[in-house]
């Protein structure tokens, strides 16, 4: 019999929404960002082109208080969402299409008030997106966007993970590690950047850019999120489901499945986050939070 340990999270906010939850992420400084669209309209097909425009609603959920961004007209779909030090949004589409010279511009920053401030493209086949506290934009690229789909010959993600400027100019790269597929991504701050690759199966801890710490997963295990706690790994592998990770000299291996419940014991179910020191989850009852 697998062993299960239960896990407890504190009722962070009450909150639901009559509007369809599409995605979300926590920000650096452990605020919880939602994506939602109306849900009378059709689901949405990442490589239907044109993108149609649309109207997208963006909760920041932050100090048990909650704060509206309507962004309208919007000729993307945003599946990665977070927040610059000014406080500006950016919102980045998955896939983007190139036809010659053109390529779309996957990447969009507003202000506060859903005003558009500046677009540019980060490229094809997006994992994961999140911004330091340098405001460092550290993307992570799945198979198609490092080898080339699309449309994409020379794809923008060909090192696998790439840092780029506010401005979406690129930084630094990867390209020493031979990454085939970037799993997973946790960005602390600029010096601590953590992420997960395929199929070397390491986890590599950077530090302004250079590599600090390199931890063998045991078993190669796919992880979609992490994070460490309490000397352990917590880590998303299958849809909402949480399992901790033992470390012993650099090595990674296998424990128990975790149970979310909350204070009172009771199972939560819903979208999991997970960055930095924070777990976050979007229950039927509201929001659950969890500081290690």
């Amino acid at each position: 019999m697998v062993k299960i340990e239960k896990l407890t999270l504190q009722k962070h906010i009450n909150y639901s929404s009559e509007l369809h939850f599409t995605g979300g992420q926590i920000t650096r400084d452990g605020d919880l960002l939602l994506i939602e669209r109306n849900v009378n309209e059709e689901e949405l097909d990442p490589f239907d082109r044109p993108v149609l425009k649309r109207d997208w609603t963006i909760r920041i959920i932050k100090n048990e208080k909650i704060k509206t961004v309507q962004l309208t007209n919007v000729p993307l779909i945003p599946e990665h969402i977070d927040l610059f030090s000014d406080g500006t949004l950016l919102i980045v589409q998955a896939r983007c299409l190139k036809d010659g010279e053109y390529a779309e511009r996957n990447a969009r920053r507003y202000n506060m008030n859903g005003q558009l401030i500046e677009a540019f493209t980060l490229g094809d086949g997006i994992e994961n997106m999140q911004i330091d506290g340098k405001d460092t934009i550290w993307v992570n690229y799945f198979d198609e966007g490092i080898f080339g789909n699309f449309g994409w010959e020379q794809t923008m993600g060909r090192d696998g993970l790439v840092a780029y400027t506010i401005n979406g100019d690129k930084l630094w790269g990867a390209r020493e590690y031979d990454i085939i597929d970037g799993c997973a991504l946790n960005v602390v701050d600029s010096s601590e950047i953590y992420f997960y690759y395929y199929d070397d199966y390491f986890l590599v801890q950077l530090d302004n850019m250079k590599e600090k710490n390199r931890y063998r997963m045991e078993g190669h295990h796919w992880l979609n999120q992490f994070l460490f706690a309490q000397g352990n790994l917590i880590a998303q592998m299958d849809m909402n489901k949480l399992t901790r990770f033992k470390i012993r000299n650099q090595t990674i291996t296998k424990g128990e499945g975790l149970e979310l419940v909350d204070e009172h014991g009771k199972h939560i179910a819903g979208p999991v986050f997970l960055r930095g020191k924070f777990l976050y989850v979007y229950g039927r009852k509201g929001i659950y939070k969890r500081e290690f």
